[in-house]
């Protein structure tokens, strides 16, 4: 597991747009949560994050693979 806590209840949640935190290409980047669609397999949410070529990427990834960024927890919020 990581520091970040993805999940189908995360995706199937969040107000669209989120900022979220997507793992791509096998490293954890920042981004955006623009769509979601329940499937047979469970969740997947469109997402929008910046390759290592700096070009923008749009691509739908499963839950599991969408977390909240550590500032955006909601144990870290302020009441």
């Amino acid at each position: 597991m990581t520091e970040f806590e993805p999940g189908t209840d995360l995706v199937s949640r969040l107000p669209l747009p989120s900022h979220v935190i997507v793992q791509a290409n096998g490293q954890w980047r920042r981004g955006w949560l623009i769509g979601r669609e329940h499937e047979e397999t469970g969740w997947t949410g469109l997402v929008q994050y910046e390759g290592d070529d700096g070009a923008e990427r749009t691509e739908r990834l499963p839950a599991d693979r969408i977390a909240l960024p550590e500032s955006d927890s909601p144990s870290e919020r302020a009441s």
